[in-house]
């Protein structure tokens, strides 16, 4: 297995520990899925020595990990009821497993279980647009979430932005968490194949030059897949309009993301209002590189962006980027993209200009946006969990020695 190569093996001190990992999120097709599965994965070939039970919602994960020598799954039933997954099932099973350690990739933890428990907070947006969720779903969020962190023996977030916003607007103490951050798999690089590139635009119509962009328009994390509004897609189509008006020689807009135009003329849009933008539906993570590789350049407008993956996507596939300055977009771009306030189209349009009429912004762009890309990786996201980890089992040892 290739992450197991680029790794290499650690010393033998985690040996006869066992952690079983909340797994249900790995078969999401979102940036959650996205960092569970990179992470889990990572995290599985740096800490070889110890014995991970992976407790998953269904069966369709367990080949992610059969390259694992130190990875046992077990698929948890419970029908659709979340509650039950996290607060019945889990503990139970990690009991069984004679876990030492329960972590979840998300947030959520069993709050009765005596074992020791680490979790990432993987976003804020519940607290910055709350409007983006169902009111039940934001009391949840405020009744539990205080609950979970005070629970935890360990936290993490996927960014600094995350934490800064939730501290700012929760009361909950988070002093102690970790920044892990995320990466992005090796497709996205800047090398181009040309061959694979002409099937890739062959198999989508894509056009020979154009502008970039992936929307969410449904909650994926359940079953439902509700309108998420978040995506600040109105906005983004209507400042691409501007551009469009303003430019002569417009580059056509290409979105990525399930049910974007049903979506937006669901939203009152009409097929006029979208002329000049192709919607390719859902691309697979193994293909969307090179959507990135043929753009002329990439845009993000959403509100709130607890990291942002695509952003890094871009950077790393040598993509010229346009990026919110809210959320993390610029702990993760820096100086290598041109940030833009999601909530002004006239800025959006403005940007659009600027970057798609000049080839030297986009190749200074491309440049630095590569050279920012090289400060983030999986491999350091996993050895901060790992570090977490370590760090959570030392206390629990001491203190046992302590009373023992």
């Amino acid at each position: 297995m290739a992450v197991r190569a680029q790794i290499e093996q650690p010393s033998r001190m985690n040996a006869g520990r066992t952690i079983a990992v909340m797994a249900r999120l790995l078969d999401q097709q979102d940036g959650l899925g996205v960092y569970s599965r990179e992470l889990l994965q990572h995290l599985f070939a740096l800490d070889s020595t110890t014995r991970y039970l992976v407790l998953l919602g269904s069966s369709r994960s367990q080949p992610l990990f059969e390259g694992f020598a130190n990875v046992q799954t077990q698929v948890l039933g419970g029908g659709s009821s979340k509650l039950w997954w996290d607060q019945i099932a889990v503990p139970r099973a990690a009991r069984r497993g004679g876990a030492d350690l329960l972590f979840n990739p998300k947030f959520s933890l069993p709050l009765l279980s005596r074992i020791p428990a680490v979790f990432v907070l993987q976003s804020c947006d519940w607290y910055v647009n709350p409007g983006n969720y169902p009111w039940w779903d934001n009391l949840y969020i405020r009744l539990m979430l205080p609950l979970y962190c005070r629970k935890a023996s360990g936290l993490l977030a996927i960014s600094q932005a995350t934490l800064t916003e939730l501290t700012h607007r929760t009361r909950i103490k988070l002093s102690g968490a970790t920044v892990t951050h995320a990466g992005v798999a090796p497709s996205f690089n800047p090398l181009r194949d040309p061959l694979s590139l002409q099937k890739f635009r062959e198999q989508y119509r894509l056009p020979g030059r154009y502008i970039f962009t992936v929307a969410r328009v449904l909650h994926t994390g359940n079953r439902k897949m509700s309108p998420y509004p978040g995506g600040n897609n109105e906005r983004l189509v209507r400042a691409y309009q501007l551009y469009r008006r303003r430019s002569p020689q417009s580059l056509p807009l290409v979105v990525a993301g399930r049910q974007v135009r049903e979506y937006l003329l669901a939203r009152g849009f009409s097929a006029t209002d979208l002329e000049g933008i192709q919607f390719l539906g859902f691309v697979p993570n193994e293909r969307i590189h090179q959507a990135y590789q043929l753009a002329d350049c990439f845009v993000l407008a959403t509100l709130c962006e607890s990291f942002g993956i695509p952003i890094l996507e871009a950077l790393a596939s040598g993509c010229p980027a346009i990026v919110p300055s809210t959320g993390a977009g610029p702990e993760v771009a820096g100086h290598a993209a041109r940030l833009i306030d999601p909530y002004d189209e006239e800025d959006i349009a403005r940007a659009l200009q600027e970057v798609t009429q000049s080839s030297q912004l986009r190749e200074n762009l491309a440049r630095e946006g590569l050279r920012r890309a090289r400060a983030f990786g999986w491999q350091q996201a996993a050895r901060r969990v790992l570090r977490v980890f370590d760090s959570v089992l030392s206390s629990r040892r001491a203190a046992v020695g302590v009373g023992a």
